[in-house]
């Protein structure tokens, strides 16, 4: 599956359907706008695209420069996600078990839950937000990068899993961890292993900002 939109809100959920549900709602403060965004989905029988088309750039300086899609996309659980491109927004993808999803915004909030899968996420500025109710023996890998904004991990207690934290102008702190962040001029950091035999490897990135993985009992 690869999608692609301008400034939307984005809610992709993985379902035990066979079948892909898309529901679109689009928002300007014209009729003439409104009627300009362009949203087109290319669906086979192994792939779906959606794009979304914003409306051409107006000449005039006040001119009516709304619009906006609101999305929810219900997916089979199992498929993969090769792109999410959302220029600013929010971007919410919840319960999939595929080979893997990658997502890129460019500001706003990224959240991805409960999604035992490969993921590769990547924010410009804003927050990003990885977590997990429980975790499985499947191995996964997440590889999250922020350029500005901060990084919050939610993380079941029992837990176990490889974690590598790296704020390079910020602090990297863990419930988990009894230590302090390794400090290095600017960079904090943080390598270790939580458990025994982890299946799970957590990788988190920030370029300028916090990063902080917290311990969640429920």
């Amino acid at each position: 599956m690869r999608v692609r939109f301008l400034p939307a809100t984005v809610e992709i959920y993985g379902s035990d359907s066979r079948e892909v549900k898309i529901v679109a709602t689009k928002k300007a403060f014209s009729l003439e706008r409104l009627n300009a965004i362009a949203i087109r989905v290319d669906a086979r029988h192994d792939a779906v695209s959606i794009e979304t088309t914003p409306p051409p750039p107006r000449r005039h300086h006040f001119s009516d420069r709304s619009g906006t899609v609101e999305y929810i996309i219900n997916v089979p659980q199992t498929a993969r996600i090769t792109r999410v491109e959302l220029p600013h927004g929010e971007l919410v993808i919840d319960g999939m078990r595929g080979p893997s999803i990658a997502a890129n915004l460019g500001s706003g909030q990224l959240v991805t839950h409960n999604c035992f899968c490969d993921q590769t996420i990547r924010l410009n500025q804003g927050g990003l937000n990885v977590s997990f109710d429980w975790l499985e023996e499947r191995p996964i890998a997440v590889e999250a990068v922020i350029e500005d904004g901060n990084v919050l991990a939610r993380i079941p207690t029992d837990a176990t899993f490889q974690l590598r934290a790296l704020a390079k102008q910020g602090h990297v702190s863990s419930d988990f961890s009894p230590m302090e962040s390794r400090k290095r001029g600017d960079v904090s950091e943080i390598n270790e292993v939580i458990g025994d035999a982890p299946a799970t490897k957590l990788s988190f990135r920030a370029d300028e900002g916090n990063i902080h993985i917290s311990e969640v009992i429920w």
